[in-house]
């Protein structure tokens, strides 16, 4: 089956410039956090990066002594195989339990295991549909 969680996630929002996904990529690294997933957009001025890290707080505190905008909030993931029609299963069974999925990214390693992580409009009953 799949491993099912609620974890922190952050949303960092940064100045669009040349050079950011390595100011915030080195800043983790710096501060010994493992970035485990991440989904990066701007929006003219802005850059947004999503985070799933080893330690969210850490992370936090890291980013905010840049000045960088940081939010936390709490995401669904799911630890799947790496196989074809897999991501399209649990989009199936949220969607069965008419759950919207406001984003969603994911991360492969192609080690045979897939990260997913979900926003959703309801996370409670995601973990409760996906477990």
């Amino acid at each position: 089956m799949h491993a099912v969680k609620e974890e922190t996630e952050l949303h960092v929002i940064v100045p669009n410039d040349p050079g950011i996904l390595g100011r915030v990529l080195g800043t983790m690294a710096n501060a010994g956090i493992n970035v485990r997933a991440m989904a990066v957009s701007s929006d003219g001025p802005r850059g947004h990066f999503y985070l799933l890290t080893d330690n969210a707080r850490k992370a936090q505190s890291a980013l905010k002594s840049l000045r960088y905008k940081v939010a936390l909030s709490k995401v669904v993931t799911v630890s799947i195989t790496d196989r074809i029609g897999a991501g399209a299963e649990i989009g199936a069974l949220l969607g069965n339990a008419v759950i919207n999925i406001i984003y969603a990214y994911g991360s492969s390693s192609g080690g045979g295991e897939t990260l997913l992580v979900f926003q959703t409009s309801n996370n409670k009953r995601s973990l409760e549909t996906l477990r």
